[in-house]
């Protein structure tokens, strides 16, 4: 039961927020390059992309509604993925490889992982 306890107050919290109009929501912030990696798990914004600028980058990010950044026990992900208790989730799957990042927003449909774009994470 206390492990369900972390995802249910994780998706209250972001039940919190309300999306506004589309565009007066998507932000684009110069920031410095140092910063942005950081920011993937830090900023209340879903970080949607970023330029390769070295000192400086143009991160896009979607700020239609707050998110939280986690960890989940993979384990626990596969088993409540195959019992379809995660339909609906929303989330965002950021994979590293050497210094580049890779950022792809999903969404569980049913027990599929599906992806949808970042405009699309807080509809």
């Amino acid at each position: 039961m206390k492990k369900y306890a972390g995802l249910v107050f994780v998706g209250l919290c972001m039940l919190q927020g309300t999306a506004n109009g589309a565009d007066e929501c998507i932000e684009t912030i110069n920031q410095g390059a140092g910063t942005v990696a950081l920011g993937l798990y830090e900023q209340q914004c879903a970080t949607m992309s970023f330029s390769s600028g070295i000192i400086t980058k143009d991160v896009k990010y979607n700020c239609c509604g707050p998110s939280v950044a986690i960890r989940v026990n993979g384990n626990d992900w596969n088993k409540l993925i195959g019992e379809g208790k995660l339909d609906g989730l929303r989330y965002q799957k950021i994979d590293k490889s050497g210094s580049n990042y890779t950022l792809t927003f999903r969404k569980v449909v049913g027990k599929e992982p599906t992806t949808i774009n970042g405009e699309d994470f807080f509809k």
